[in-house]
């Protein structure tokens, strides 16, 4: 018996570049393919039969193995399928969520044409997750979720080899949404893992994704599966960033074979060069591998040759082969061979913490060329909807490398709204201050729930008239408070024991004397909001922050609508004013007097008096 191990297999990848992937024909017949650095070891046995062995340890027996690239143009895509389960069950930031919450999936991978990222043809491999009811065709398929998955490290984590926590919160979630999930490994990652993966870099990622949604319809449709009308784009952290360049390209280049229902961006770098500014300015990221993940894929993709002793300090300098390019270790251990702690100033060298100096200026540029934010010709097309979400509190990605893509599109024209439907640009900025771990479920929360709302919101792509009729009016939160009010719910009782609950917190035993003023405030500061997120937060919400808060105000000393018990005694007073001895002048000013009280109170007044209170507060944006 001879066995070829992979030291062998690795340097038939090196001579032969266009040997990109090994083609295993199994024992009964099938096709899967791997990579050369997949495998560990090939034994030819004496039956003439093959045994190959994977890193996992894992034995496939086969017939035969081809060494040779898979044809752009001539070779049929392959595929494999197989069962697995998905489980949402997770840990973000020390929050456990678990549902016991499992859905039995079948996954089809499989290999399709594309392009580097310098444009030449190349073969990428993606994945195909199909909830078990829907490859029954026991249950409908609404529709295709492509996926952009977010930061890899391990060649293990591509998601031809494994299903991550986004896969799980997706498909497993208890709202069971049916539909199907296209994944790209993307360049660097699968079939393609021996080289550096793209990282950040624009639209490379973009149009595999694209490709590969276009390559799995295609499979789909061979294999006779209906996968429904609906089509969504979706990513969260550097998937977010692909899914909004996803958008990107397809406006610009793909509108003519794919549309999108929805783009789904959360926690996105969107711009690159203000995220890259943001780590040297704070000296400070929660997950300092990614600064480093970054230099390292800008300088191999964009091949510009620099010497990594001038990147990173020295004991990191030597080791970019073992912790980055190699693919072994996961993000954490990277993290932890860096030294968690470590700031910025102790990862990068002063060239590149200086943002003032040539190498620096130099590495900007380039990431300002691959940044969504910079203005290269597209176009946002009005037909597709995109909605961006990003915690205020994100230790990850700057959110003052999210907000940018906020100011972009509305440059395009674009008015953003917090409510759904209302605008074709959702946003969602004013999130409680969440890590970026824990922001995922929040993120992944709205999301589904409003796939699952969709059919109900929508009907052949426009909006259904009684929705349509509810947010065409001017809804916000106080005019909702008014409708329920209407509906005989007291929201001002509500936010008055609400005051009055917070107030006696710090006046143990004493009656509180509650205005709205000091309810605004108090709010403002539980929240911890500075001048600053006010300001931000109105300019990306859509919503004008002044204006809720003086309507605010003005509707909680407004007078509420008297019971009739009130009535009774009203009149009582006025009969009994008219049978005292009283002057006329006197019982007149008198009654004008109630009548005033019972008035609205000018909202002038109010507003002036909001105005009084952010001054005095340091609000000094809000006094003119």
């Amino acid at each position: 018996m001879k066995k070829i191990f992979c030291t062998l297999i690795m340097f038939v990848a090196c001579i032969a570049i266009e040997a990109k992937v090994v083609t295993i024909t199994l024992m009964d017949g099938s096709v899967k393919v791997f990579t050369c650095s997949q495998l560990s070891a090939i034994d030819f046995n004496d039956d003439g039969t093959l045994t190959v062995t994977t890193y996992d340890g894992k034995e496939v027996p086969a017939l035969d193995v081809d060494f040779g690239s898979i044809a752009i143009d001539d070779e049929p895509m392959v595929s494999e399928v197989y069962p697995d389960t998905l489980k949402f069950n997770i840990d973000a930031d020390g929050i456990p969520v678990d549902l016991h919450s499992e859905r039995p999936i079948m996954k089809m991978n499989y290999v399709y044409p594309s392009f580097d990222p310098w444009g030449e043809p190349i073969t990428l491999s993606g994945t195909i997750l199909f909830p078990e009811e829907v490859w029954n065709k026991t249950v409908a398929c609404e529709g295709i979720m492509m996926v952009n998955h977010y930061t890899k490290f391990h060649r293990n984590e591509a998601p031809t080899i494994s299903n991550g926590e986004l896969e799980n919160m997706l498909l497993a979630n208890p709202l069971k949404p049916n539909y199907i999930i296209v994944e790209s490994d993307f360049y660097g990652f699968g079939v393609t893992e021996c080289f550096p993966q793209a990282f950040m870099q624009g639209l490379v990622n973009a149009r595999a994704s694209l490709d590969g949604l276009m390559a799995a319809r295609q499979l789909l449709e061979e294999q006779g599966f209906d996968y429904g009308p609906l089509c969504f784009n979706l990513g969260y952290s550097s998937g977010g960033f692909d899914a909004l360049a996803a958008q990107k390209l397809r406006d610009m280049d793909y509108s003519g074979v794919i549309s999108f229902d929805k783009t789904f961006s959360g926690g996105s770098p969107s711009d690159v060069r203000e995220a890259y500014r943001q780590y040297v300015l704070t000296d400070s990221t929660a997950y300092n591998a990614v600064p480093l993940l970054l230099m390292v894929t800008t300088n191999e993709i964009q091949r510009l040759g620099i010497d990594y002793a001038d990147v990173f300090q020295p004991y990191l300098c030597n080791r970019i082969d073992e912790l980055i390019l190699s693919k072994n270790y996961s993000s954490w251990p990277v993290c932890d061979s860096i030294g968690r702690e470590k700031k910025i100033h102790e990862i990068l060298t002063p060239l590149y913490c200086d943002l003032a100096s040539p190498e620096s200026m130099a590495m900007q540029e380039f990431f300002t060329k691959f940044s969504l934010t910079t203005d290269d010709g597209w176009t946002p097309d009005t037909t597709q909807r995109i909605y961006l979400f990003h915690s205020r509190g994100d230790d990850y990605v700057p959110i003052k490398s999210a907000r940018p893509m906020v100011a972009f599109l509305k440059s395009k024209g674009l008015k953003p709204s917090v409510i759904p439907g209302k605008t074709n640009f959702q946003t969602n900025f004013v999130v409680p201050k969440l890590g970026h771990l824990s922001a995922t479920l929040v993120y992944f929360i709205q999301t589904i729930a409003a796939i699952k709302a969709w059919p109900m919101m929508y009907t052949d792509n426009q909006l259904n008239p009684g929705y349509q009729a509810v947010i065409s009016k001017d809804v916000d939160i106080v005019g909702t408070m008014r409708q329920l009010d209407v509906m005989g719910f007291d929201c001002r009782a509500l936010i008055n024991k609400v005051a009055e609950y917070m107030s006696s917190l710090s006046q143990s035993g004493e009656t509180p004397v509650i205005d709205m003023t000091t309810l605004v405030a108090t709010a403002l500061s539980k929240l911890n909001l500075t001048e600053q997120d006010l300001l931000e937060m109105s300019e990306d919400s859509g919503m004008d922050i002044q204006k809720f808060l003086i309507d605010l105000i003005t509707y909680l000393y407004e007078p509420t609508i008297p019971t009739e018990e009130q009535e009774n005694q009203e009149a009582e007073d006025a009969e009994a004013e008219d049978s005292s001895t009283e002057g006329l002048e006197a019982k007149a000013m008198r009654r004008l007097n109630r009548i005033g009280n019972k008035a609205a109170t000018p909202r002038d007044k109010y507003e002036q008096q909001l105005r009084n209170w952010l001054e005095e507060n340091g609000v000094a944006g809000w006094k003119d």
